[in-house]
């Protein structure tokens, strides 16, 4: 079982349900919906679309990306090709374009920026640099190109150096994380975190919407960097999002940059997603370049959980090619290494369960077991065990749908869905009973089974047991 994560961000190239299947069956394990595009409630079909998808014990996982206090252009016709030396006009607080003016949608830019100050846009590919501004809010900004190339409407703007004062969750990102509640979504990636109290807004509203939805930070700011573990001590996943970190931070800092991410993340026995420009090529070709290939292993190697398709799989040529392209490079990857030696997760949250976790492990190894069974409500103790990087496969048992989607994001499990008997010791021989008749679970195999007690999943984890499945079908302890 390939360990690795593919995430693939679904985009006008790929929300059409034959597209979504082709992609799953292609190794894609996660969809991203981002909703920085449209409207959220243009959405709500794609969701229904995914979700269309589960059948014959296949579940699907979708994380909701809030737009985040992210400066962008409106909209206008294009693409508009800058060219080196023009003169342009920013105008602020206008989601239209007025006649060659080019839009800025938010309004304080304007009185925030300074004359000489660096203005990037599209990832760091066009360069203006500030030659007036009158310093008011809803006004404008001129600029002379320094760097030029072509821009379309809703791309990114950067002010590397200068601080811009916009909430964690706006009026935008409330909407969308409404909707995206409303619609199940599995995981909320929270845009440019820069503190941990921009985690907040979010994880407030989750709780009183009454579910228990995990929150992925994104680092993308200097800040970030700054404030890397108290934010990551506030989530329950990071993503490192290198395109506007790569923008922020000089480009020679950010294999450092990610790599640092990668094991604070590592520590705590969290998700890492490695995201932007990982097969860029492919938004055109239908192969991607050995640069391409490399970075992708190196972020793999490097101890990164999931590998993030963006551009490539919602607006390329060959979405599901790349996605193709994406899995067989982990799994080759996988397969070169003698061992992926797991983290302890030293700072993790949950410490008896991490106790019991390694515990489970540990005894996987010695007794030379061929399966691990963890038994979760929301998730946590698969997780952890997952953080062990155990060389077996490792099956979450819950009894909720909400849990088992939410399992195809962390590195080498699976999920069952059983029903919770009384005794811990019975729910989880029956998820071996059910493995056994799908084949996962082979004659003769030892299988360690980590649970509640004296529920398997409403309890505490506390409890680890070793049984072996008998050529007659029966369960019984291995000693």
């Amino acid at each position: 079982m390939r360990r690795t994560r593919v995430i693939a961000t679904i985009g006008p190239s790929s929300w059409s349900s034959e597209s979504l299947e082709a992609m799953l069956d292609a190794g894609c394990d996660v969809f991203r919906i981002n909703y920085s595009h449209g409207e959220p409630e243009e959405k709500t079909e794609l969701y229904q679309r995914i979700r269309s998808l589960e059948r014959n014990g296949r579940t699907t996982c979708i994380i909701a990306d809030l737009p985040g206090p992210k400066l962008r252009l409106g909209n206008f016709e294009g693409p508009r090709l800058l060219n080196s030396g023009d003169e342009v006009r920013l105008v602020c607080g206008v989601k239209e374009a007025i006649g060659k003016e080019i839009p800025v949608e938010y309004g304080g830019l304007s009185a925030e920026i300074s004359e000489g100050d660096s203005i990037l846009l599209a990832d760091g590919l066009i360069r203006l640099s500030v030659t007036k501004t009158d310093k008011k809010n809803d006004s404008f900004i001129d600029c002379i190109v320094e760097d030029g190339g072509p821009i379309t409407s809703r791309k990114g703007i950067n002010v590397p150096g200068t601080i811009i004062d916009l909430p964690a969750i706006g009026p935008k990102d409330d909407a969308a994380l409404n909707h995206a509640l409303e619609n199940d979504a599995d995981y909320i990636a929270v845009s440019y975190a820069r503190t941990p109290n921009d985690l907040t807004p979010a994880k407030t509203k989750i709780t009183d919407y009454g579910v228990h939805t995990p929150v992925i930070a994104k680092i993308e700011h200097p800040s970030a960097l700054t404030n890397l573990h108290p934010i990551l001590d506030a989530a329950d996943g990071v993503m490192v999002a290198r395109g506007d970190l790569g923008v922020e931070i000089p480009l020679e800092q950010v294999p450092l940059a990610q790599q640092r991410i990668i094991d604070a993340a590592l520590m705590r026995g969290m998700v890492a997603i490695v995201a932007t420009q990982m097969l860029e090529s492919m938004t055109l070709n239908s192969r991607p370049t050995r640069a391409e290939v490399s970075d992708v292993s190196t972020a793999i190697r490097h101890g990164g959980t999931a590998v993030m398709l963006s551009g490539e799989t919602a607006m390329g040529n060959h979405p599901i090619k790349t996605v193709e392209t994406m899995s067989l490079i982990a799994e080759a990857t996988e397969n070169g290494l003698d061992s992926i030696v797991g983290k302890p997760g030293a700072l993790s949250k949950f410490k008896s369960t991490r106790a019991v976790a390694h515990a489970g492990v540990e005894l996987a190894r010695v007794s030379q077991a061929g399966h691990i069974l963890v038994a979760t409500q929301h998730g946590n103790a698969p997780r952890l065990v997952a953080g062990y990087r155990p060389d077996v496969e490792v099956t979450a048992v819950t009894n909720r749908l909400r849990a088992a989607r939410r399992m195809k994001l962390l590195p080498g499990v699976s999920s069952v869905i059983v029903e919770e008997d009384n005794r811990g010791s019975v729910t989880m021989q029956n998820a071996i009973r059910l493995l056994a008749e799908k084949g996962v679970i082979k004659s003769n195999e030892r299988v360690v089974a980590i649970s509640g007690s004296p529920q398997a999943m409403q309890g505490a984890t506390s409890t680890v047991r070793l049984y072996r499945l008998e050529p007659d079908g029966s369960i019984t302890g291995s000693e």
